[in-house]
């Protein structure tokens, strides 16, 4: 039987082929293999890594609110890289975390080599020289640090947006405070039995029910043009503190509003404690004490904002800032300016916190 010549060319050249692409690949394995990294470069391979490892066991990723880790050396031992020696020569050890927030995976390596070593952004920010006593700046009171007065230094650029640290948590995680001036949106246009009127009810949730601001914060945070799933895995939920405030109130450390919470929360807004505590004015004790715009990087002449804070005395009304904080009809329009919280564990790239120089996050 005559072999046909066309046909035999076309299978040698297949075979020529399949075996060119295997030593290709073979090649930029190797090269991925024993390619020596700086100290960035190293922690942007562990995290392709990582997530190359959870493709592949998805059974091992953490549940909602949870945090779990991949040690570093785990790819060594299984092949996937050389080992984890800089170009310069350090020997690196550390981890990469996985952190599971509202259903999105945020992965943040944890290295150490020799005197290099993974620098979070609460690292940065409570560096001794970071810290004051008088003036204005980053206090410490007990686990907890809040920044206080104006013109501070506590701008942070993410999600295509400038924010501003209104304090770090006892559990590590920044609350943050969106400078961006938003849509003007009712508080609450319900009808109000006692008022008789839709003049709104100043409930935050009532019933499981919620206020009409309540979703018009779930929308922001569904909003695909507002934030991307990588922008969501940053966000780590919280308790909303919504216990309400009357006019003569003198206590502002948030336990009256800290009276009653909302759990599990992704966005929330500013409470009315926090406007009256960045204030450095003396004279600003009381809620409606108009003493409290002095010094105080919350005050904004620009326009008026909700904060999440309702008023004790009555059904109807709610704080809201414009250079002082004032009582309003929950069936107002204000803007909203949304309060957030992002992962402890989230790292520090560059930046002095200046609005021209604000924070960046890795």
């Amino acid at each position: 039987m005559k072999i046909d010549e066309n046909l035999l060319k076309k299978i040698a050249l297949a075979i020529a082929g399949l075996i060119l692409l295997i030593i290709i690949i073979t090649l930029i394995t190797s090269c991925g293999k024993n390619k020596k990294y700086n100290f960035e470069e190293l922690e942007d391979r562990l995290i392709v890594l990582t997530k190359n490892y959870y493709e592949d066991n998805k059974k091992e990723l953490p549940d909602e609110g949870k945090t779990t880790s991949v040690s570093a050396q785990h790819f060594i031992t299984d092949n996937k890289i050389k080992n984890l020696k800089l170009k310069t020569g350090e020997i690196c050890s550390g981890e990469i975390m996985v952190s599971n927030n509202n259903g999105h995976y945020l992965y943040i390596p944890k290295l150490t080599c020799n005197d290099i070593s993974t620098k979070t952004l609460v690292d940065k920010l409570t560096e001794s020289k970071n810290l004051v006593t008088t003036g204005s700046g980053l206090y410490k009171y007990d686990d907890i640090y809040i920044y206080r007065g104006e013109n501070l230094n506590n701008y942070i650029s993410f999600a295509n947006k400038i924010w501003q640290i209104i304090k770090i948590n006892s559990d590590g995680t920044l609350r943050i405070i969106d400078t961006t001036r938003g849509k003007s949106v009712t508080w609450d246009n319900r009808y109000n039995i006692e008022k008789k009127m839709k003049s709104g009810i100043n409930d935050f949730i009532t019933n499981d029910i919620n206020s009409r601001i309540k979703d018009t914060l779930n929308n922001i945070y569904n909003n695909n043009e507002e934030f991307t799933d990588d922008n969501r895995a940053y966000f780590v939920k919280y308790d909303l503190c919504t216990g309400k405030r009357s006019i003569n109130e003198t206590i502002n450390n948030g336990q009256i509003e800290c009276s009653q919470i909302i759990e599990d929360q992704v966005f929330g807004l500013v409470q009315a404690n926090e406007y009256l505590l960045a204030s450095l004015d003396p004279n600003c004790s009381s809620t409606l004490d108009v003493s409290c715009i002095n010094y105080n990087y919350l005050a904004s002449d620009l326009a008026y904002t909700w904060t999440i804070t309702a008023d004790a005395d009555t059904s109807d009304k709610v704080y809201r800032i414009s250079s002082s904080l004032s009582l309003s009809s929950a069936s107002n329009s204000s803007a909203i300016k949304i309060v957030a919280h992002l992962n402890k564990d989230v790292l520090y790239s560059s930046g002095t916190g200046t609005l021209e120089d604000p924070y960046i996050i890795k």
